[in-house]
């Protein structure tokens, strides 16, 4: 497929095939702009769609390093997402497993609701140009960019629908500004995120919103990440996909 692919000045990475009017971009997993989410921006540009892939952590790649962020869950694997946002609980539990001072920056700041904030700009930014350039645009994310696909279609009026895979739900007080298609899809076994998923099921149907929903059998968290064979299942994640290339092609058109 001809085509380009790049990373340019806004530290994205970027695919985009000779004559696509629309636009998805991909918001990485916690794990930040990796290959896996490179690839996912070369399998979306083979749908016949561009794929801009922003890299959330900006100049913070080197401390932010998979290596670092994989020790930094490890070591508040425990707490739940709420007590993850409270800095003293962290800093506590930390101190307890005597974790080093690199770690423990990475483990405070992933979860700042400050540094939060920054990352979703960083996204919102992102949907921003690939609008000002594209017909439609949608966010695809993962895990900790899932949460954020769905937090931009709160906020962002540039968008023709949102996707997530595993991601947090925004609040439900929220949900009412959702004005636009959302393919919203789960591991079966996701303790930490799962427990949220039913309230934003209920303001989305209470709201009349346009939602996709989808639960996938005996899988975990992370099952559509090929690099990670922990958790990968390959069924699910084609099956996922199959979805996805429907719901995008519903949503911003057919190539």
């Amino acid at each position: 497929m001809q085509g380009k692919t790049r990373h340019d000045a806004e530290r994205e990475f970027v695919v985009e095939p000779k004559g696509a009017t629309g636009c998805v971009v991909v918001l990485h997993e916690v794990w930040g702009l990796v290959e896996h989410t490179k690839d996912v921006c070369k399998r979306v540009s083979k749908l016949g769609f561009a794929a801009v892939a922003p890299d959330l952590y900006g100049g913070q790649s080197s401390l932010l390093t998979p290596d670092n962020i994989q020790k930094a869950m490890e070591g508040v694997w425990e707490l739940s997402l709420e007590e993850r946002r409270d800095r003293a609980k962290v800093a506590q539990t930390l101190e307890r497993k005597r974790v080093g001072d690199e770690i423990r920056e990475v483990a405070t700041a992933l979860y700042d609701p400050g540094f939060r904030d920054g990352l979703l700009d960083r996204a919102l930014a992102a949907v921003d140009r690939a609008h000002s350039k594209f017909g439609g645009v949608t966010t695809l994310g993962f895990c900790m960019g899932g949460g954020f696909s769905l937090k931009c279609a709160t906020k962002s009026r540039n968008l023709r629908s949102a996707i997530s895979f595993y991601g947090p739900p925004p609040p439900t007080e929220d949900v009412a500004k959702i004005t636009v298609p959302v393919l919203d899809i789960h591991a079966f076994q996701d303790e930490l995120i799962n427990k949220e998923v039913p309230a934003f099921v209920g303001a989305m149907l209470e709201g009349e919103k346009d939602l996709t929903l989808k639960t996938y059998p005996k899988t975990k968290h992370g099952f559509f990440n090929d690099t990670r064979k922990e958790v990968y299942d390959r069924r699910a994640a084609d099956e996922a996909w199959d979805i996805t290339r429907w719901f995008l092609e519903r949503t911003l058109g057919r190539h």
